[in-house]
């Protein structure tokens, strides 16, 4: 899995910084717990002492979600009178394979991996990465013969993160290499929390606590469900799911506090967002405030603008064919990743509904296509125009900071996808061209005993449907992800079998993860949604996923 390099811990949003960032990769520190590597290294032929007995020895260490083992020798982790967690460098470094010596003569600490070379001098505030120098917030000092770095700055430079969970005093260190465990969190768990902000935080903290007990390393957050926003934003309206009602401020920023909560807990965070939905389930059109984009363009007068929101059987939806439009989603994910340290922007599989093109009441855009005089089919110039914006948010995203991720969840059946009628979203070109998106993440939400309507083994059952995926994988360099669905867990799904294998078994989830990763193709997993979990039907089901998961 790729993951950002530049994950902070309780840190404020990195300003004005664009492209590599190779001469100020570090921010002022938002609240004094911050993280160092302790290193024993003692001038001359010292050995490594032990540290003091007044250290604590409750403080743990993980590596790609892993307890790591530190030997006695070596010291333990401990809490100083500073606030600050202190952690054996040599025994952390040895574990993600890097080599640690120490340059007497020039009072250096030097940590090697592959071709990455870090120095860290005595008494600096800076590192140097294979040359270039970092600056850094804290100064590596010697105390008590002993040689205490910056571990945030030293492990970013090799990619990693560091993170810090206070409540069970673990210091959580991400390689990169560790696979995608993620929880799809949306507008439907908003629905039933608190509005008010003590207990709206309060039950983040349950949630993310609990998806971190659940094996998670990832939620993936609904901060734009309908042309809103579950954030303060100078372009959508306050989510009607955050306040109660749409355009109405709750009086503190969820989404700030969320992307904090999940990096204290060692989660990514990816921001999902629906780009042209408006309206939908609990939310009509009636309840779309005055300052909605939408509703702005559907009531200012203007006849120019009015087909930028298209009403479609019974729902409204931005038109994916106006330029304006394009516009509109590619700013509102530029302020986003500008106002917070997100991992990744998360586009779901709402694109075009289903279309007729011989039925006025179902032609959606196609009075554009009509007056665009285009060369292309109209099938051919719908997937482009989907095309156009997610290439303008892929580049928007990368000019911006290359390391946050842009992903797309699609349908999962893959023919349905390439239907003339619905979807047009182009999966053949976003996965085997470069520039659209960083993953894809399908969402196959069938079991693996699915038969057609005419009792044959469906195509788009989880084994043959994966086989697919994992082909289409094969053609460009997009990460694979899989997207399972928790609520068929002991569902009677109608998957036209005599009894649904939802009602057989207790283990499908399992099963689909282990066959996924038994591909050697899958990077990892997302599960809609959170809760779900906690449903008597799932018990069992989700019981056996998360022994799977560990």
């Amino acid at each position: 899995m790729r993951r950002r390099s530049d994950l902070l811990l309780y840190e404020e949003r990195k300003k004005g910084e664009k492209g590599m960032r190779e001469q100020n990769v570090n921010e002022k520190r938002k609240v004094g717990l911050g993280v160092l590597l302790i290193l024993a290294l003692l001038f001359a032929s010292m050995l490594i002492m032990t540290l003091p007995s007044a250290a604590s020895g409750d403080v743990t260490v993980t590596i790609d979600g892993k307890t790591l083992q530190i030997d006695s020798a070596m010291g333990a982790p401990f809490i100083d009178a500073n606030q600050r967690t202190q952690v054996p460098l040599a025994a952390v470094m040895n574990a993600i394979g890097a080599d640690v010596s120490w340059d007497a003569q020039q009072r250096i600490a030097v940590v090697k991996k592959e071709n990455i070379t870090v120095e860290v001098p005595i008494g600096k505030s800076y590192i140097v990465k294979n040359g270039t120098r970092i600056n850094n917030d804290t100064e590596a000092i010697i105390k008590d013969q002993r040689t205490y770095l910056p571990i945030r700055v030293v492990m970013e430079a090799f990619a990693a993160t560091v993170g810090w969970n206070g409540k069970t005093r673990t210091v959580i260190i991400k390689t990169g290499d560790e696979e995608l465990k993620a929880m799809w969190i949306s507008y439907l768990e908003f629905m039933d929390m608190p509005k008010d902000k003590a207990g709206f935080q309060k039950a983040v903290d349950a949630m993310f606590d609990q998806c971190a007990a659940y094996g998670m390393n990832a939620v993936i957050v609904q901060v734009r469900p309908d042309s809103d926003a579950m954030y303060e934003s100078d372009i959508f309206p306050w989510s009607k799911f955050a306040s109660g009602t749409q355009g109405k401020s709750p009086g503190y920023d969820p989404t700030k506090y969320m992307v904090d909560a999940a990096h204290q807990r060692g989660l990514e965070f990816h921001a999902w967002i629906n780009p042209y939905r408006v309206t939908g389930y609990k939310m009509s059109w009636n309840e779309v405030s005055a300052d909605n984009p939408a509703k702005v363009w559907r009531t200012d007068g203007s006849v120019k603008n009015d087909r930028n929101v298209l009403l479609h059987n019974g729902f409204y939806y931005y038109n994916p064919s106006v330029p304006e439009v394009r516009q509109l989603v590619v700013d509102g994910v530029k302020e986003i990743i500008e106002k917070y340290d997100v991992d990744g922007i998360h586009f779901d599989d709402y694109f075009y509904p289903s279309l007729s093109n011989s039925t006025e009441s179902l032609w959606f855009d196609k009075p554009e296509y009509d007056s665009s005089g285009s060369s292309l089919t109209i099938t051919a110039w719908r997937r482009e125009n989907v095309n156009m914006l997610v290439r303008e948010v892929y580049r928007t995203i990368k000019k911006y900071d290359e390391n946050i991720l842009f992903g797309i969840s699609p349908a999962g059946n893959v023919e349905s996808l390439r239907s003339n009628s619905a979807h047009f979203a182009d999966v053949d070109t976003w996965m085997s061209r470069e520039g659209y998106i960083d993953y894809i993440m399908p969402q196959l939400y069938w079991g693996f005993e699915t038969k057609t309507a005419q009792g044959a083994a469906a195509p788009y059952a989880y084994e043959a449907n994966l086989k697919t995926w994992i082909a289409l994988k094969k053609k460009g360099n997009v990460d694979l992800y899989i997207g399972l669905n928790v609520a068929n867990a002991g569902s009677a799904v109608q998957d036209n079998n005599a009894v649904s294998e939802w009602m057989r078994y207790d283990n499908i989830l399992a099963r689909q993860v282990r066959t996924g990763r038994n591909s050697g193709e899958v990077g990892g997993f997302a599960f809609f949604r959170y809760d779900i979990f906690a449903t008597d039907a799932a018990k069992k089901e989700v019981a056996n996923l998360i022994a799977e998961l560990k």
